[in-house]
């Protein structure tokens, strides 16, 4: 028989883990959001994020479409701009021959187009494109450049390119003069896009304005519409699960609507809640009938001393005949002397739900004493219990952070292989003694 000693937590240690690995950063992290929020707190990160990415990418879209739409305007107004200032120098007698009419008129068609930086005329003579007028007069005379050459040269039709000078952004259209078939010159207009950007800038916030009421709009929309149809029905569902889980049989969960008698049922949540009520209620026909046997402790819902005798009997035999290990878990509650009967009665209640959550399906829970209980583990050799013993104490706070005063808890193990196996009266006689005896 091997006995394993008992790891003591109270609840003035709530935050200690025992000796061993400790659960890294990312594991507390998970098990935090998973399982230390609510299901309305998950729904409510949910809707804000899923709407957050709709409203973000339309605004975006739109944005960007908006941007594409007032450049196409700014380039189509420079080229009417260009186009106005070629045809207004086409007409004069003068063409590409510097004078000071058309320095005069150049002025003139900077009064009337406010976005127009500069204008420059360009003409063609023997050496090349070289500039004879221009709102910049240090730059008549000469020639262009290289670059500009081989550009002009290729030019037959207007041409809208977006030039920067130092922090300055700014459009420029290229206009060539013709004579004939001949390209004679070109037109140069600069036009500013400070308006552009302040246009831009102006509607950018309007669409934000927008998209953020748009935001709270359709993410308020879909919280509601998740409230109605999942998190209050799971909500109640989990109380009343709550309640049966401290064996409180006469709660039933009520369904949104009334049903009318013939319509085809769909819906999940519905079919849950139906589930739910009848299996409350097999539950509890089946525990009232399992009482009048009194193989059930009427508290807890766990069996009783007398049928863990029979049970355990059964498995000694097993082990003493077909070697077939068997091993057993003593639970003792200690810190519950101080108590009253009803805080005594819930801590009971509540650590049986939690021992028969976190044993196999095989294991089965009896209530062999006052605040004691014990667990057979049948085909388990002793070591098994102890991986099973050290399971338990992984998830003890489970128990002790939902009381709010100290307890203690308190497990061992004991087995028995093929060669070992007392009779069943000695073992209630191991079971019954004092825990004190069973952490030597």
């Amino acid at each position: 028989m091997e006995i394993e000693k008992e790891i003591q937590m109270d609840s003035g240690t709530r935050g200690e883990q025992r000796r061993g690995e400790q659960p890294g950063l990312i594991t507390r992290l998970r098990s935090g959001l998973r399982y230390g929020t609510t299901l309305r707190s998950k729904l409510v990160v949910l809707v804000l994020t899923i709407t957050l990415l709709v409203v973000g990418a339309l605004f975006w879209f739109s944005l960007a479409s908006l941007r594409t739409s007032i450049a196409a305007i700014y380039e189509s107004r420079a080229r009417s701009v260009a186009a106005v200032i070629s045809k207004s120098i086409q007409e004069k007698d003068y063409i590409l021959y510097y004078s000071d009419e058309l320095d005069a008129d150049i002025g003139r068609l900077l009064d009337q187009h406010e976005a127009v930086m500069g204008i420059t005329v360009v003409g063609r003579s023997a050496r090349g494109f070289l500039v004879v007028a221009s709102t910049d007069p240090t730059i008549v005379g000469e020639l262009t450049t290289e670059e500009e050459q081989i550009r002009f040269e290729m030019l037959s039709d207007v041409e809208v390119s977006r030039c920067r000078t130092g922090d300055e952004t700014f459009l420029r259209a290229y206009h060539p003069i013709f004579f004939g078939a001949d390209l004679i010159g070109v037109v140069l207009v600069d036009m500013s896009l400070q308006e552009q950007a302040r246009y831009i800038t102006s509607l950018s916030w309007k669409y934000g304005a927008a998209s953020l009421v748009g935001f709270l709009v359709l993410g308020s929309l879909l919280y509601l519409a998740l409230l109605s149809i999942i998190t209050k029905p799971v909500g109640r569902i989990a109380q009343a699960m709550s309640a049966v889980a401290q064996r409180k049989y006469g709660v039933e969960v009520a369904v949104p609507f009334r049903r009318i008698a013939g319509t085809r049922q769909r819906d999940e949540v519905s079919h849950l809640i139906d589930g739910f009520n009848l299996m409350t209620k097999v539950i509890h026909s089946h525990e009232q009938e399992l009482m009048k046997l009194v193989v059930l402790d009427e508290l807890t819902g766990t069996y009783t001393l007398d049928h863990l005798r029979a049970e355990l009997e059964r498995e000694l035999h097993k082990t003493r005949r077909y070697k077939h290990p068997t091993s057993l878990l003593i639970i003792e509650l200690e810190g519950l002397e101080e108590r009253t009967s009803e805080e005594t009665d819930a801590v009971l209640v509540r650590s049986a739900s939690f021992l028969v959550s976190n044993l196999r399906n095989v294991d089965v829970l009896f209530r062999i004493g006052a605040v004691r209980f014990a667990s057979l583990l049948p085909e388990t050799p002793p070591e098994g219990a102890a991986i099973a013993a050290s399971r338990l104490r992984d998830q003890i706070l489970d128990v002790i952070n939902e009381v709010n005063f100290p307890v203690n808890l308190g497990i061992a193990h004991l087995g028995w292989e093929e060669d070992g196996a007392p009779a069943i009266d000695e073992v209630i006689d191991i079971i019954s003694q004092p825990f004190d005896l069973l952490r030597e």
